[in-house]
C-alpha cells in the first residue's frame, strides 16, 4: 500500500508499525564561508537542532542548563560536510551539515537526566479536521501544499515524528461520510475504522475549531487501545505547532525504552609516572576542572603511582574521549569488572 510520509528526514518503513528514523543525529545550518572559525561558531546551534529530535521531552530540555554540553559541542562532532544548493534564482546557497556521535551524545544526555528517544518510532496516521459550523473538512495527501500542512511538516521535522496523512480517496470518504470528529476516538469510532487500511501504530485526530476569532485544536490519539486527549488554543499556526510538540512529548514518554538509569558514578583512577609534587598538582587540578567531574578524592600516592576516586556525572565513554583528546593522560587498560581506569601521565 502506498504511503506518503511527510517527515523531512529519511525513513525506512518496517512491517511492525514502527519506522526507523534516520539522520536523527544530523542537522544543517546556512554558512557563508568554509572558514574553520565560522564552522566552530555554528556547531552549538546545529547541535541544538539535533537535541530537539533526540530528547523526548522538550520542556525538560528547555528547563535544563545545556551550556556545559553546548560549550563542548565540538567534541561530539563525528563528521562535517558543506552542502551547496541553488535557489529558484539560480543563486548558490551553502549549508554546513554535521553528524554527531550518537553514543557519546546519548551518554551525556542521560547523565543530565534527559530522556533519549531512540530511532525506532511508531508510525502516526494523522487525521486533520477543520470544523466550520456543521461542516467538517478532512485533510488528505492532496492538501500537502496547504499552509496548515506546511506548519505541521516543519514541527514534525523538528521533533522527528514519523507522521503521515491519509489518502482521503473514495474509500476514506465513504467510511467517513457519517463521522463526527467530536466523538471519543475509540475502537468503534469511524476514524479508527477508516484507519485500519493504513495499519498505523498510532492514530492521531486533530480537530480545529474557530469561534469568534479564537482557535482551539482538540487532539485525540489512540495507541494500543488506550485513548488520550488534550487541547491547545491560540493563533491557528501556533495552536498546531504547540499541539504537535506536546503530542511528541507524550508519545516519546510512552515509547522511550530506558536502557540504563544514569546516576552519579564513582570510578577509581590509577595514574602512573606521577613523580613529584608538580606532577601531582597538575593531574589533580586537571581532573577537578573537567566538565562532569564533580568530585576528586586522592586516595594514595606511592612510588609515582597516584590513586584517586572521581565522581562522574556523564557517561564513561564521554570521559574517556575527553581524556584522549586532551592528551595529558594515556590510557593503559580498563578493568571494567571493578570500574578501575589505569592511565599514565605523559611527559
Amino acid at each position: 500500500m502506498s504511503r506518503l510520509f511527510f517527515v523531512l528526514i529519511s525513513l525506512i518503513t518496517s512491517q511492525a508499525h514502527a519506522t526507523n528514523v534516520e539522520n536523527l543525529y544530523q542537522a544543517q545550518a546556512e554558512i557563508t564561508t568554509q572558514d574553520e572559525q565560522e564552522r566552530q561558531k555554528l556547531i552549538p546551534e546545529i547541535l541544538q537542532k539535533v537535541l530537539s529530535k533526540v530528547v523526548g521531552d522538550s520542556d525538560a530540555l528547555a528547563n535544563k542548563d545545556m551550556s556545559p554540553l553546548l560549550e563542548q559541542s565540538d567534541r561530539f562532532v563525528k563528521q562535517y560536510a558543506y552542502v551547496k544548493r541553488y535557489n529558484l534564482g539560480n543563486e548558490a546557497e551553502q549549508s554546513l551539515s554535521l553528524i554527531f556521535n550518537e553514543q557519546s551524545l546519548n551518554d551525556s544526555l542521560r547523565a543530565m537526566g534527559l530522556p533519549v528517544w531512540g530511532s525506532s518510532r511508531p508510525e502516526v496516521l494523522f487525521w486533520l479536521v477543520i470544523r466550520e459550523g456543521s461542516q467538517e473538512t478532512v485533510f488528505g495527501t492532496e492538501q500537502m501544499t496547504s499552509p496548515l500542512i506546511t506548519v505541521i511538516k516543519q514541527q514534525v521535522d523538528i521533533r522527528g515524528v514519523p507522521l503521515f496523512l491519509p489518502l482521503m480517496d473514495l474509500v476514506d470518504e465513504e467510511q467517513l461520510k457519517l463521522a463526527d470528529s467530536s466523538e471519543e476516538l475509540d475502537k468503534n469510532n469511524l476514524f479508527t475504522l477508516a484507519s485500519v487500511r493504513y495499519a498505523p501504530k498510532v492514530i492521531l485526530l486533530g480537530v480545529v475549531n474557530e469561534q469568534e476569532g479564537k482557535t482551539s485544536v482538540t487532539w485525540q490519539w489512540l495507541v494500543d487501545g488506550q485513548h488520550h486527549q488534550f487541547k491547545t488554543e491560540g493563533e491557528l499556526f501556533e495552536a498546531l505547532q504547540s499541539g504537535i510538540n506536546e503530542f511528541a512529548n507524550k508519545l516519546a514518554d510512552q515509547f522511550i525504552v530506558v536502557e540504563k538509569k544514569y546516576v552519579k558514578q564513582v570510578y577509581q583512577l590509577h595514574i602512573s609516572q606521577v613523580d613529584d609534587y608538580e606532577d601531582f598538582s597538575h593531574v589533580t587540578s586537571y581532573l577537578s576542572n573537567l566538565k562532569y567531574v564533580s568530585k576528586v578524592n586522592v586516595r594514595t600516592l606511592e612510588a609515582s603511582e597516584l590513586e584517586v576516586s572521581i565522581v562522574l556525572e556523564a557517561g564513561l565513554r564521554f570521559f574517556e574521549q575527553v581524556i584522549e583528546e586532551d592528551g595529558l593522560l594515556s590510557k593503559k587498560r580498563l578493568n571494567s569488572g571493578v570500574s578501575n581506569l589505569e592511565y599514565r601521565l605523559n611527559p
